[in-house]
């Protein structure tokens, strides 16, 4: 066998066995990574799509209540009557509903600008914003909110996805294929598969992060009244994380921190420990600082944040929610690994009988493709859902039509009197270009709809272009080392296999 051809044989056999490996329980285990990720289609569970929730609580409903009915009470208008507008949802509303003895009290009310759109009052020492929709209806006055009282700050959706992401990871092992993302349009869609309920993923999702201090796995500070959490650089300590408690908080930490120095205190998330850090000298006042060591500014950051923002920073309200039943789903994976099984057998049956030892090799050459698309997906976690089987079982059909091409080519050139081995070599010139040119066009398409499609079609998108790009390499590299590799010691004697009467010395 010529040297070349020995490299590339072997790079062959290392790449398939080793991406083998990693989709097999035994390779998962040893190189630490799942084996395919199945997508909330194929294993049930449980998709929310979220938004910030600018509804408010009955406590400030009230308090805002009672300072509109003073205003329009001043103007000798008879008290209305104020309820919740909406319905309840976690102890929120819409907003209010006001209802006047007559539709001229509440014409007079609106005239009097006592409803103005945007709203301000004090709450907690903090200046509170509101905006609203106040809407006429007869004798009903309809305030409708349009935004939170807390001012939302710019990064909030990226922060409540990174606590999101965070306490799904820690909630159980079996949502290691939870996805939290931002759909580009101001809201959250979270995929947890494998949960069974609607109010499961709720729990998670929405649960009040709460932070605690802990020694000897015992708490003994929570960050009930920490006020503040900031990352800075000392020299010599690198990147550090300044806190700060007040009223009660700092008075328990000076206490804490004196009785036991030397002792390590660690932060925990709800039930993730986010550090462990040491205490060096009683902290009085209530601002410390916790040194990391070498730790990353990224690394340091996200602690911070974790700290600063363990409840999320914006409410979040689910507007739409969809469950898949783990029995539906188990059924779709049944019938979708049919379909593939059913199509890549098909395949190979037809390139056995139409191209016989050549459709043969290119059996083998599919055979590769498989394992390697199956095994990048593996290897980069990817997720695969049922439109990426479509995906998949697409791109099988455009590496067999690769090699169709090729076998074509081949046939041309040995019926024009070439033998063999120049044949192959001139089969696979001529192919290149058309095969490079659709499956470029695939490509492109593909890149399309994953940038403007959402869901399950960016994840056949992805799909796509990762079977057409390892298709192309297998039809141009695999399959040509195949052939190679067969016809080496005495190439005329496979010219029959190609479609030849009789071989031509040119």
């Amino acid at each position: 066998m010529r040297q070349d051809l020995r490299w590339r044989v072997g790079f062959i056999f290392i790449i398939t066995i080793f991406l083998g490996l990693i989709i097999s329980p035994i390779g998962a285990g040893f190189f630490k990574t799942d084996p395919i990720r199945l997508g909330l289609d194929l294993k049930g569970g449980v998709e929310l799509l979220l938004s910030p929730d600018y509804r408010l609580g009955t406590n400030i409903l009230n308090k805002l209540g009672d300072a509109l009915t003073a205003k329009v009470t001043q103007a000798s208008i008879a008290a209305p009557q104020v309820v919740p507008l909406g319905v309840m949802d976690g102890d929120r509303y819409d907003g209010l509903k006001l209802t006047f003895a007559s539709a001229s009290d509440a014409q007079r009310a609106m005239n009097l600008n006592a409803f103005p759109e945007h709203y301000q009052f004090n709450q907690f020492g903090e200046s509170k914003n509101f905006n609203f929709t106040p809407v006429v209806k007869g004798n009903v006055i309809e305030l409708k909110v349009l935004e939170d009282a807390r001012d939302f700050p710019e990064d909030a959706l990226d922060r409540s996805k990174a606590i999101i992401e965070h306490r799904i990871s820690e909630a159980a092992s079996g949502m290691a294929e939870a996805d939290v993302r931002l759909d580009g349009k101001g809201r959250l869609n979270v995929q947890l598969p494998g949960l069974k309920t609607l109010q499961q993923a709720r729990d998670i999702i929405v649960a009040t992060g709460r932070l605690t201090f802990r020694i000897n796995d015992q708490i003994v500070l929570d960050g009930t009244d920490m006020s503040d959490v900031r990352v800075s650089y000392e020299a010599g300590k690198g990147y550090v994380i300044n806190f700060t408690f007040k009223d009660e908080g700092a008075k328990q930490l000076e206490k804490i921190t004196t009785e036991n120095v030397g002792k390590q205190m660690a932060v925990y998330l709800d039930e993730s420990m986010l550090m462990n850090p040491v205490i060096q000298d009683p902290i009085p006042g209530g601002s410390g600082v916790i040194t990391l060591g070498s730790a990353a500014k990224d690394e340091v950051e996200k602690d911070a944040l974790l700290m600063k923002s363990g409840a999320l920073p914006v409410s979040l309200r689910v507007v739409e929610s969809t469950q898949v039943a783990p029995t539906l789903g188990k059924e779709i994976v049944k019938q979708s690994i049919l379909a593939a099984i059913i199509g890549v057998v098909a395949v190979i049956i037809f390139m056995l009988l139409f191209y016989s030892l050549p459709g043969l090799l290119a059996d083998g050459a599919l055979i590769v493709f498989v394992i390697l698309f199956l095994g990048v997906l593996a290897l980069f976690r990817g997720v695969l859902t049922l439109p990426g089987i479509a995906g998949f079982i697409l791109t099988v059909g455009m590496a067999v039509d690769a090699n169709v091409i090729i076998f074509e080519r081949i046939k041309d050139e040995i019926r024009n009197g070439k033998r063999v081995r120049p044949a192959i070599h001139s089969g696979f010139d001529r192919a290149l270009i058309a095969i490079i040119d659709s499956n470029v066009t695939t490509l492109i398409a593909a890149v399309v709809l994953f940038f403007f499609g959402t869901g399950p079609v960016q994840g056949f998108a992805i799909t796509l272009s990762l079977g057409v790009l390892i298709s192309m390499f297998t039809a141009i590299f695999v399959t040509r080392t195949f052939l190679e590799w067969k016809v080496d010691h005495d190439p005329d004697r496979y010219a029959k296999y190609f479609g030849a009467k009789e071989v031509t010395i040119e």
